[in-house]
C-alpha cells in the first residue's frame, strides 16, 4: 500500500509547528479562559480491574493531571474509586485535575443529556467534570426512548434490553434515533455549564460542516474537538479550522491504537510505531517511538490522550517535554499523512448525522451490529 511505499524515506511536506518547539508549555488555555493539560491519560479499551490502578499511577507517579473517559467505556466507576483514593490520601486536590467525559449517542435528546452526565458524576464520585463532550454527532446506536448508561449495560443487545448499544433483533442493525439532531443536544449541553455540572463543553468525531453548524447556534462555544489523529491521519484542514475558531484540537488514538478491537483491524493495516521514519528518530533521541509520535502531536498543535495501563508506558508517554523535533523531522512526519482512519464505525452510518459518509464507497451496505454467529 501507499504507506509501505513511503517507508523508505521522508516525503517533504511542511508541517505546522507551535512557534518555538522548545518552549511548549504543559497546559493550554481554552477559549473560556480555563487551562487544560496538553497530555492526558486515555482510558478507551482499558481493562476492568486495571483501569483504576492505571489512573492512580498516572496521577501519583506520572504526574498526569488530565484523565479522559466516557460512560460507554464501562470503567468510570473504577476511575471514581481511584480518584477518591487520590483525594483521600492528599496526593492531589480536585481542582488540580482536569477530568473529561462524554455524552453517549443514545442520550442525544435534550431531556436525556443531564441524566447521562449525572450517571457519570455518580460513577466518578465528582460534583462536576472539567470537560463534557458529545461523543459522536449521530444519535446511533440509540432509540431516544429512555436514558441508557453504564448500569444499563455497555454492550450490544436487543433494543428491549435497554443497553447503550441497542440493535434490532430482526435486522441485526443498530437502532438509530434519526429524529434527533445534535443542535438540540448542544442546547442541553450549554445548560450543564449554566448549572456548574461541566466547566467546559466540546465535541468529538464531528466533521467541519457539523462544527460550523454548532458554531452558528451556540451560546457557549465548543472549547475542545476530540477526533482521531496520528501521523497517518493528520487532519490538517480540520486542525487549521479549529485554530481559526479558537477550539483546542485533541487527538484520540494518537499512537494509532495498536490494541484496537478486531472489528477495527485489517490484515494489511500499517503499524505506526514500527515505521522506520519514526524508529530512526527514536534511536537518535534515545526515546521510544511512542514518545516521538507524541512529541510530534505537541509541535503540530494538538493535545493528546494516549491510553496505557502499563506503568512504565504511562510514565514514558508524558515524558516528552525535554526534547524537540527539528523542522526537517516535523516535515518528514508530515509526509506520512495518508488519510488512514481506524475508527470509521460504518455500523452507525444509517443516521443522517454520521460524520464520515464521504469515506464510504458508492452502494455501501451497512454492516450488522453483530455477526451472524452471535
Amino acid at each position: 500500500n501507499n504507506v509501505s511505499r513511503q517507508k523508505e524515506g521522508c516525503v517533504a511536506m511542511s508541517c505546522y509547528s507551535r512557534g518555538d518547539a522548545k518552549s511548549i508549555k504543559e497546559t493550554v488555555q481554552l477559549n473560556n479562559g480555563k487551562r487544560m493539560p496538553l497530555i492526558g491519560l486515555g482510558t478507551w479499551k482499558s481493562e476492568l480491574g486495571k483501569t483504576g490502578d492505571a489512573v492512580y499511577h498516572a496521577v501519583k507517579v506520572g504526574g498526569y493531571r488530565m484523565i479522559d473517559t466516557a460512560n460507554d467505556y464501562n470503567n468510570e466507576a473504577e476511575i471514581g474509586k481511584a480518584l477518591k483514593k487520590l483525594f483521600d490520601e492528599g496526593v492531589v486536590r480536585r481542582e488540580k485535575l482536569f477530568i473529561q467525559s462524554k455524552l453517549w449517542n443514545s442520550n442525544h435528546k435534550k431531556e436525556l443529556v443531564k441524566p447521562d452526565l449525572l450517571a457519570t458524576l455518580k460513577d466518578l464520585q465528582l460534583d462536576y467534570v472539567d470537560s463534557f463532550i458529545i461523543h459522536w454527532p449521530q444519535a446511533c446506536p440509540g432509540t431516544g426512548e429512555a436514558v441508557s448508561v453504564r448500569v444499563n449495560g455497555a454492550h450490544k443487545a436487543p433494543a428491549d434490553e435497554g443497553t447503550m448499544f441497542p440493535y434490532d433483533p430482526e435486522t441485526k442493525l443498530f437502532c438509530s434515533d434519526n429524529k434527533t439532531h445534535f443542535a438540540e443536544t448542544w442546547k442541553a449541553m450549554e445548560s450543564l455549564v449554566d448549572e456548574g455540572l461541566a466547566k467546559s463543553i466540546g465535541l468529538s468525531n464531528f466533521n467541519k460542516a457539523q462544527i460550523q453548524e454548532i458554531l452558528q447556534i451556540a451560546r457557549i462555544k465548543p472549547a475542545i474537538l476530540q477526533n482521531e489523529c496520528h501521523p497517518y491521519l493528520q487532519q490538517k484542514d480540520l486542525l487549521d479550522f479549529c485554530r481559526f475558531q479558537d477550539i483546542v484540537f485533541q487527538a484520540y488514538s494518537p499512537l494509532s491504537s495498536r490494541d484496537r478491537p478486531a472489528m477495527f483491524r485489517k490484515a494489511d493495516d500499517p503499524e505506526l510505531l514500527s515505521d522506520s521514519r519514526i524508529t530512526k528518530m527514536a534511536t537518535k533521541y534515545k526515546k521510544s517511538p511512542a514518545q516521538i509520535v507524541l512529541r510530534w502531536h505537541l509541535q503540530a498543535g494538538h493535545s493528546a490522550v494516549p491510553k496505557s495501563i502499563t506503568p512504565s508506558r504511562i510514565e514514558e508517554n508524558i515524558s516528552i517535554f525535554n526534547f524537540a523535533l527539528t523542522r526537517e523531522e516535523m516535515d518528514c512526519i508530515g509526509g506520512m499523512n495518508c488519510g488512514w482512519r481506524i475508527l470509521l464505525w460504518p455500523q452507525t452510518s444509517m443516521h443522517p448525522d454520521y460524520p464520515f459518509k464521504d469515506e464510504l464507497p458508492y452502494g455501501f451496505q451497512i454492516p450488522p451490529a453483530i455477526s451472524a454467529q452471535q
